[in-house]
């Protein structure tokens, strides 16, 4: 027999990913198993942040994203919700430590847009490029009920990368998730190339 199949690239590396995903089941709820992740998620009420039961739910959120990232390798930021708690708050991880965000108002919006593939731990292994503005200003509640505000304009790569973030995780408290913001389905893929990120870009829209 001459003829022989044509196998897909980066089988190994694929497996791998499916695992990975399998690995943080225990506590990431992904698309279709919970309705909440497509609903608006409820306002924190300010004199309940430093309660005990919201201070909890916090610490049960950093105590994820660090297990996520020691479990897959990566992990820049986790909503509420994803964990199951509706509540409008995240975690973010920055080189200088975790950042809380609670009741997160957005002010103002860059005119500049960049398209950037982005990933989420609730619809892993779907990649979808989102066009997002280059930068976000907004006001937000840190875990001492401190008001703060975000308006970091860094061009670099990780300012960039901060902001779609943050930006990232806004629209899960308002029941957005990446695939929801592509023009078409045929702009996802899922991912595959384990060197496709050492090549991604922001492309200027």
């Amino acid at each position: 027999m001459s003829w022989k199949p044509t196998l897909p690239p980066f089988r190994k590396f694929k497996k791998e990913v499916f695992i990975k995903a399998g690995m943080v089941s225990d506590f990431i709820y992904q698309i279709g198993e919970y309705p909440q992740l497509r609903k608006p998620s409820t306002a924190v009420p300010l004199e309940k942040i430093q309660s005990a039961e919201t201070q909890a739910k916090i610490a049960y959120l950093k105590a994820c994203l660090l297990r996520y990232r020691e479990l897959i390798g990566y992990g820049r930021a986790i909503t509420a919700v994803q964990v199951g708690i509706p509540e409008k708050f995240a975690v973010v991880y920055r080189e200088d430590g975790l950042l809380v965000l609670i009741n997160p108002k957005i002010t103002k919006i860059s005119e500049k847009q960049y398209r950037y593939p982005e990933i989420c731990m609730s619809g892993n292994p779907i990649i979808a490029p989102v066009v997002r503005p280059a930068w976000i200003e907004f006001s937000y509640y840190d875990e001492q009920g401190k008001e703060q505000y975000w308006d970091t304009k860094d061009e670099t790569s990780y300012g960039k990368m901060m902001n779609r973030v943050l930006q990232h995780e806004i629209d899960h408290m308002d029941g957005v998730i990446t695939i929801d913001l592509v023009t078409s389905p045929k702009e996802l893929f899922l991912e595959s190339d384990p060197a496709f990120y050492d090549s991604a870009k922001f492309e200027k829209v």
